[in-house]
């Protein structure tokens, strides 16, 4: 990891995290916006194969691309959203990946499986505590 990444901890319910890397080299400007709105806590919308974090950012795409993989993390200006995408897809609209899941393995598969019930209940949210909690152990605070 380098000194430019943001490292992130996105808490789910309280059930399970996801250890996230927000990097600035994909996309400063957005990644900036995002810090600045740290700590976020709300809802997330899980639909076809991808959970959407509304973010209040309202920016543009800075590398446009409809094609994702398991464990991208993108910024959607169409809704606002920070998107992870937990299958590999063609997106509907673009979006600029700025980051990866680190943590790909279980709990990714645990989000999937969350997807799947909400696929049988379209508009199924999950609230979310401490959404995106910046790691803040290199500055001293917590």
């Amino acid at each position: 990891m380098s000194e430019s990444d943001l490292p992130l901890d996105l808490e789910f319910e309280g059930e399970f995290v996801l250890s996230t890397v927000l990097q600035r080299v994909l996309a400063p400007l957005i990644i900036e916006d995002i810090k600045s709105k740290l700590p976020l806590e709300g809802r997330a919308a899980l639909m076809h194969d991808e959970m959407q974090i509304t973010l209040g950012i309202r920016r543009g795409n800075i590398k446009p691309t409809k094609e994702v993989k398991r464990g991208d993390i993108a910024y959607m200006p169409l809704g606002d959203n920070l998107c992870i995408y937990v299958t590999d897809k063609t997106t509907f609209s673009p979006v600029t990946i700025i980051g990866r899941v680190e943590s790909v393995g279980d709990e990714l598969d645990r989000l999937q499986t969350k997807l799947a019930i909400s696929d049988i209940e379209p508009n199924k949210f999950i609230e979310t505590t401490n959404l995106a909690r910046q790691l803040l152990m290199d500055h001293g605070r917590q």
